[in-house]
């Protein structure tokens, strides 16, 4: 089986990853998307995978040519902040012979939301919700199969507030939810490449993996 690995959001943690995917995507099928409305800034040099000459460009473009430039045309891109239906429609459009893989490094509930609608949209699908803080995080990981939903989504485990898309909120208000440290999404990229590594050789780990400063735990939902 091949995958479209779509990855929702390309900051701290999300663009640590969608720099080493290709890596664990050579010699197959498999694609990858990146899609970001946001833009590189200066103070992005400090925990995200930009370089100066970055600066003013979006963040999806800078990356997916960077990407292209080493590993050929293996990224999409979507330079803007998208619709349920918009992602759902292009995976159908451009690449139906692949099993869409989100992979969601956002920092705000409306995003998730938005993500959890997508994934459920797909018969066939894969999702994987990283989320962290300064010091933890943690990742859903559910499997669409046959139109059913197995593991649980984030919304499952506790209410998703709704506040707004990002395009309609400050850089302050986001940033002043979003305080991170390197190290952290470090380990967050890690644990997500672990994940897509497992889901490329068929070890798909459903659950929900905890990430603590010294301790990296992987829960396994019962079946219903």
């Amino acid at each position: 089986m091949n995958f479209l690995f779509i990855i929702v959001g390309v900051g701290g943690t999300g663009s640590l990853v969608a720099r080493d995917i290709p890596k664990l995507l050579l010699g197959t099928e498999s694609k990858m998307m990146i899609i970001d409305g946001d833009t590189v800034e200066e103070k992005n040099m400090k925990r995200q995978a930009y370089q100066t000459q970055d600066i003013g460009e979006n963040k999806a473009v800078a990356l997916a040519g960077k990407i292209n430039a080493f590993h050929g045309c293996l990224c999409d891109v979507m330079d803007r902040y998208v619709s349920a239906d918009e992602i759902k429609n292009i995976v159908k459009d451009r690449y139906p012979e692949l099993t869409p893989v989100i992979i969601g490094c956002v920092d705000n509930d409306s995003t998730r939301i938005l993500l959890e609608e997508t994934f459920v949209s797909f018969d066939e699908a894969i999702y994987i919700d990283s989320a962290n803080g300064k010091w933890s995080g943690n990742i859903y990981t559910c499997i669409r199969a046959s139109g059913n939903t197995v593991g649980q989504t984030r919304s499952m485990s506790y209410k998703l507030e709704d506040a707004g898309h990002p395009n309609e909120r400050s850089c302050q208000e986001l940033a002043a939810e979003n305080r991170q440290y390197m190290i952290t999404n470090l380990k967050m990229a890690t644990q997500v490449l672990e994940l897509v590594s497992g889901i490329i050789s068929a070890k798909i780990m459903e659950g929900l993996t905890d990430v603590e400063p010294f301790k990296v735990v992987h829960y396994r939902y019962k079946k219903r």
